[in-house]
């Protein structure tokens, strides 16, 4: 090719609304990194999700954007389904993961020749991931993450960024675990919400006969 082909950083957060961003006009929310992205970046404000086959719709999610197809003509487990990192790793790039693939064991082997901390599975204690490597196209060195969730991944990526000194080009795939279930920020952002609480959504109520005696609860409007 007559141009360079570009490495790419690929980032997924989890559960994420796209109105808990203060880049988008969310006055209650601080998100400086990513209004960093915003402002130097293209902005997509269309795009909805496409629904679910389940209550998790977390999985069909992923598994579109990944096979870049509807939930209804793919599978969560991308079986026989062709992955965007698995073309490019087709097409010479090396290909690389951190962070959460709940879209089946076998469909992320044929996506990246390497990896580090790979939760492969839905929801777990952000504390206490468990995790694994790819090495020579299987799974090594499982074992239970010693950071927080956001924390484990992000080294992650930034070790493999830091150390790459290869010529062919990179996709680095690194999808957090966070906001998902269960809720269990890191102390120092809990207390900060605390100190000047974001108001309740307009179309937030309590549910009859167990909320009444509880009083308002912080809602940051991050969540399914």
């Amino acid at each position: 090719m007559s141009t360079p082909r570009p490495n790419i950083l690929f980032i997924f957060p989890e559960d994420m609304r796209s109105d808990c961003i203060s880049a988008y006009g969310n006055p209650h929310i601080r998100t400086p990194n990513l209004d960093q992205l915003v402002s130097r970046g293209f902005n997509f404000r269309r795009n909805f999700c496409a629904g679910a086959n389940s209550g998790a719709v977390c999985i069909p999610s992923r598994a579109m954007l990944i096979s870049g197809k509807h939930w209804m003509h793919s599978n969560n487990q991308l079986e026989g389904e062709t992955t965007f990192p698995q073309l490019l790793r087709q097409n010479g790039y090396a290909t690389f993961i951190t962070g959460k693939w709940h879209n089946g064991a076998e469909s992320a082997l044929r996506s990246f020749e390497r990896g580090q901390a790979v939760f492969v599975g839905g929801m777990s204690d952000h504390t206490r991931v468990p995790v694994q490597d790819i090495e020579g196209d299987v799974f090594v060195n499982q074992r239970i993450g010693e950071k927080f969730s956001t924390d484990l991944f992000a080294d992650a990526a930034i070790k493999f960024l830091q150390s790459y000194d290869e010529e062919q080009p990179f996709v680095a795939y690194c999808a957090f675990t966070a906001l998902h279930d269960p809720r269990q920020p890191k102390t120092e952002y809990v207390e900060e919400y605390y100190k000047e609480r974001p108001p309740l959504p307009a179309n937030f109520a309590p549910v009859r006969g167990r909320d009444e005696d509880l009083g308002p609860r912080p809602h940051t409007g991050c969540s399914h």
